[in-house]
């Protein structure tokens, strides 16, 4: 009986290791296949903006916000992957031109957002606002190019598919119209801002009346004087009078004269030496 109930022990003992292991092993499939649609969702994303979908396009997947990680999940990942890549290598010469328009579309933004800052002068180290100046030049001078290229060839996509052809889900003109219209509207507001600027930092044309009366102000702020200075002014004033009205004897004392007078009257009452 006792060798019996032994046996039973170590077998519960040996299927509830079995499950333990085999919850562990589930656990680390989940947490394997978890890190595998994460990156496949960070690459989707890589796409969908290398194809330029609106944000209407990309809620058309709905698998991308599951939580519901399983094999029939990460399998919906890699089929909208692929799509994504076969949408974009159909066309590849007509997006990458696109992408460069973006790009030069850009750079001519944020060049001409630096025009209206107002510590560009203090930077210009090595003639920098000279080489800036020439690349916004020349970023001006390709754009147009670029958009009339791309014009064409999406007109061209058009007649061979019978679809049109959108990015951010509309058409090409009227993608970078609205862009064209947006930098306008910043423009302005940095117009405004730099011209508040400078008028906050502009000197005070306060008249001069102003300024005179401050002057007068302070004269005569500093010409007050407390009752005590002007006690000692007049203790001053009778002391000089005093000493002008009684002039000031000699400086030697009496003692000297009167040591002086009894040497003239010993040399006076000496007699002269007999013959």
């Amino acid at each position: 009986m006792i060798l019996q109930a032994m046996e039973y022990t170590f077998i519960i003992l040996i299927l509830m290791l079995q499950l333990f292991w085999e919850e562990k092993i589930r656990e680390g499939k989940l947490h394997l296949l978890k890190y595998k649609i994460k990156n496949l969702r960070d690459e989707i994303q890589i796409w969908w903006e290398k194809c330029f979908l609106s944000e209407d396009e990309k809620q058309e997947f709905d698998d991308y916000k599951s939580t519901d990680y399983t094999n029939q999940l990460y399998v919906s990942h890699v089929e909208e992957l692929g799509r994504l890549k076969r949408k974009f290598y159909r066309n590849e010469s007509l997006y990458l031109l696109i992408e460069k328009q973006q790009d030069t579309w850009k750079r001519v933004v944020n060049m001409d957002k630096q025009l209206y800052n107002p510590e560009r002068l203090f930077q210009n180290r090595g003639a920098q606002l000279l080489q800036e100046e020439r690349e916004r030049r020349a970023a001006q001078k390709d754009l147009p190019q670029l958009e009339e290229l791309i014009k064409k060839e999406t007109e061209l996509y058009e007649r061979e598919h019978g679809r049109p052809f959108l990015l951010y889900g509309q058409s090409f003109s009227d993608m970078i119209l609205y862009q064209k219209e947006q930098h306008k509207e910043n423009q302005k507001s940095l117009k405004i801002t730099k011209k508040k600027c400078e008028n906050s930092a502009a000197p005070s044309t306060a008249p001069k009346t102003i300024t005179s009366v401050s002057k007068l102000k302070r004269k005569l702020v500093s010409n007050i004087q407390s009752p005590a200075s002007a006690q000692d002014k007049q203790a001053r004033v009778a002391s000089c009078e005093k000493h002008a009205s009684h002039p000031v004897e000699a400086s030697r004392p009496k003692r000297g004269l009167k040591v002086r007078q009894k040497l003239i009257e010993r040399t006076v009452s000496v007699p002269a030496a007999q013959p």
